[in-house]
């Protein structure tokens, strides 16, 4: 596009819209508008622009050299949304564009706090810092707050805000098993923590000594040690002071590809407390996304139990196939063996009354008994009796 055409755009609506519509983050887009020198709506142009204030539009400036008259923006691909989605959002941005909606975080500390922000707030005053000066909330019923000391109470003012807008909006908060805002029976999980920042690395005294006696070795033996290293890191990390706060799905794993529904990082010009708007109509659009998710989970969980479901069946009819084809399978065969014996008796002559009935009495014997068994072992009647003797038929018994 042009450097007017997204001039125009970036004052048609606000930055974060924009954003959504181009599937990239508002700070993407302001970083554009910052490299091609494209000015943006100061802070408070919109909630002017929609009391019926005055506002005043800064003219797009010519490029300076080296800005291109043309922009190439890497345009991200929206997930499609189902129309229940996009519904919900429509009427939650509607509701929290109205001038009776619009959150303010309070600078001082109100004289009673929300319990879970007591609590939360109560957590990070106990905690120890850990090595690099944070504090975290730690225990699951509490908000999960990972923030510098000096940070506590802005983080607090800023949760118990939130929370008052979530109660205010008819939203529930539970605590069981952990913390969670709950929006049409969906749990959203609420996240506040601090980046952090890169400075140098300033070695102690012990460190110092350290690497005395180091080069020292080094001095004395250059082939085993190396000429260069530093005992000592050479960064530390500090809280930053901006904080960044989270709304996600606690039922996702943190792997899936979208458990996060929003993230709002502290600007140059504003911070995360100016969002608290937003994280009400993301709340709302997440539990709407959330619910077509668990919707969608349900109907594959169910397809997955009818095709195990099936796959046993057919396994029992594999089984129960091959118990039958093995019973008759052991009966042809003594079919075969009778068929065989009564073959050599008639090549023996024993089966005809043609033979002298003294004259090899004890072989007809014999024939006449081993056919008479066969005959009633594979008989239908002695048959079908081992088979219900057996529960051959017996799902239950084979299954």
């Amino acid at each position: 596009m042009t450097r007017d055409e997204l001039y125009q755009l970036v004052w048609s609506k606000p930055v974060t819209h924009v954003a959504k519509d181009y599937g990239v983050s508002d700070v993407a887009i302001r970083k554009v508008c910052k490299k091609y020198g494209i000015p943006l709506p100061p802070l408070g142009y919109w909630a002017k622009l929609q009391h019926g204030k005055k506002v005043r539009e800064t003219p797009l400036p010519p490029p300076q050299p080296g800005q291109s008259g043309e922009i190439n923006l890497k345009v991200h691909n929206r997930p499609e949304l189902a129309d229940d989605v996009i519904e919900a959002e429509e009427v939650a941005r509607g509701d929290e564009a109205k001038p009776e909606r619009r959150i303010t975080v309070p600078t001082t500390r109100p004289d009673r706090l929300h319990p879970i922000a007591a609590a939360t707030e109560k957590a990070l005053r106990k905690a120890k810092p850990d090595h690099e000066g944070f504090v975290a909330s730690g225990a699951e019923d509490k908000i999960g707050v990972v923030v510098g000391q000096s940070s506590i109470d802005r983080a607090i003012l800023l949760i118990n805000t939130f929370l008052e807008a979530v109660i205010e909006r008819g939203h529930q908060l539970t605590t069981t098993p952990t913390f969670n805002v709950m929006v049409d029976n969906q749990p959203l999980k609420l996240s506040v923590h601090e980046t952090k920042v890169k400075i140098q690395h300033v070695p102690t005294t012990a460190e110092l000594k350290e690497q005395a006696k180091h080069d020292q070795y080094v001095a004395q033996y250059p082939t085993f040690y190396s000429q260069n290293r530093k005992v000592y890191r050479t960064w530390d990390y500090i809280p930053s002071g901006r904080l960044v706060v989270e709304i996600c799905d606690p039922l996702q794993a943190a792997w899936r590809s979208a458990p996060v529904f929003g993230r709002w990082y502290d600007r140059k010009t504003s911070g995360v407390e100016t969002y608290i708007n937003e994280m009400m109509v993301t709340l709302v659009t997440g539990a709407a996304i959330a619910k077509n998710q668990r919707a969608k989970e349900a109907e594959q969980a169910r397809l997955a139990k009818e095709a195990e479901e099936r796959r046993q069946e057919n396994e029992r009819q594999a089984r129960l196939l091959a118990r039958a084809t093995e019973f008759l399978t052991e009966k042809a065969k003594k079919h075969e063996l009778l068929e065989r014996i009564v073959r050599l008796g008639r090549f023996l002559d024993l089966d005809t009354d043609a033979t002298d009935a003294g004259q090899f009495s004890e072989l007809r014997s014999t024939f006449d008994f081993v056919v008479a068994h066969l005959r009633q072992q594979i008989s239908a009647n002695n048959l079908n009796q081992e088979v219900i003797n057996t529960r051959l038929l017996d799902r239950k018994r084979w299954y």
